[in-house]
């Protein structure tokens, strides 16, 4: 017998979003300071779900979702770079340290899988090298432990995500991907990313902060090159995304004439001055979008099993997705899911979707249609676990 669900389809107000007058979309890439505070945060729960399974048989329970980086610094300029303070990394988050009297290597874990995470995403950042980790993981609450093994809500929180992406948000976060895993193979620039959008009517201006390495350029000549290359190089990838007019800046803070321009030794701006944490950057669906509903819930860090802060705003972003390649007469769906503590994370209190008729009309056939997906993620919540753990879904 299947469950009654609390599920409530509504119907949108309000203009959509790609007719708004202005909008504005940030996306911070694999790089940025608390981009890699989200990295290595979820990196450590997979590791630490991962020898839990491969060890012991069994997932506990756990919240790495507290990693702040402090920023090091460094002496670097057209042709060289020197490290003078390090990078440091500070874990914190809880754990369960002791499972049936064995003794779980938390700390080990969580310092090998920030170095794991750093290695496979930094081509010129040396965790060994340029950074300190510690970690300070403690344990776990005693009376939370048992969420796990028993599926149920860890917390009373929300989630919310909404799909299609806008024409302005899809443009920002394409751009920030290809600069990050194209561009930086045909010139000298690292992963500390951060494009900014703004669309007013039809017009986009995206901002964008580009590290160059400074070792790899000779001079001031060949930095103003490199810079023109990428600039005209984002332009073209930018403007095949979208037919509004999309305009680039790159590095408007630049003073060449001074030698103030964007030089890093590793990549990013960690290294000088640039401090990172969880949550602070990229929301799970991978922007951030003022314009749009949205939770302040940190994803990554938060264990995979009944962690709501988590699982609710990656299900709520599935859920939307799902609703727009099932239900071809909705333009646009925003999904809201809202858990209660200790009650099945399959029943939320209440799961609503917001969605835009292309014709303007909620009809009951339309309602119906979005129901049947919604429950049928919700009902589906527990494979999301596998797919987390297989780092297929990004959570920022």
């Amino acid at each position: 017998m299947s469950k009654k669900r609390n599920i409530i389809v509504t119907e949108a107000t309000g203009q959509y979003i790609d007719d708004i007058p202005v909008e504005i979309v940030e996306r911070k890439g694999i790089g940025h300071p608390d981009s890699l505070c989200d990295g290595i945060a979820e990196r450590i729960s997979v590791e630490y779900s991962r020898w839990c399974m491969e060890n012991l048989g069994v997932l506990l329970h756990h919240n790495f979702d507290k990693v702040q980086l402090v920023a090091g610094e460094t002496e670097v300029g057209y042709g060289h770079g020197e490290m003078i303070t390090p990078i440091r990394i500070q874990i914190a988050g809880r754990g369960t340290p002791v499972y049936k009297g064995r003794k779980i290597p938390m700390d080990a874990i969580a310092i090998e899988a920030a170095k794991a995470h750093i290695r496979d995403t930094m081509r010129y950042l040396d965790p060994d090298k340029h950074m300190v980790i510690d970690s300070f993981a403690g344990r776990g609450a005693e009376e939370l432990a048992y969420t796990v093994d028993h599926i149920t809500a860890n917390d009373t929180s929300f989630g919310v995500s909404h799909w299609p992406r806008s024409d302005l948000e899809l443009t920002v976060y394409e751009t920030a991907q290809y600069i990050n895993y194209t561009l930086i193979n045909e010139l000298p620039i690292g992963e500390d990313v951060k494009v900014m959008g703004a669309r007013q009517g039809n017009e986009i201006v995206l901002t964008v902060a580009l590290p160059f390495i400074g070792p790899r350029i000779k001079d001031a000549t060949e930095y103003v090159e490199a810079k023109g290359a990428a600039r005209q190089a984002i332009q073209d990838f930018a403007a095949q995304l979208t037919s509004r007019q999309v305009t680039v800046f790159v590095n408007t803070a630049d003073d060449v004439a001074a030698d103030a321009v964007y030089l890093t030794l590793t990549g990013t701006s960690a290294e000088q001055g640039d401090d990172g944490a969880v949550g602070r950057g990229n929301r799970a669906n991978g922007v951030i979008a003022p314009f749009r509903a949205t939770s302040l819930e940190a994803a990554a860090g938060k264990n995979p099993v009944s962690h709501v802060g988590k699982l609710y705003n990656l299900l709520a972003m599935e859920a939307a997705r799902a609703i727009i390649e099932a239900v071809p007469q909705v333009r646009g769906a925003t999904v809201y899911l809202l858990s209660q503590i200790g009650h099945p994370l399959d029943e939320p209190l209440v799961a609503t979707a917001q969605v835009t008729p292309r014709d303007g009309t909620l009809t009951p056939a339309i309602r119906a249609a979005v129901t049947e997906v919604l429950d049928a993620q919700l009902a589906n919540i527990h494979t999301l676990r596998e797919r987390i753990l297989k780092m297929e879904l990004p959570v920022f």
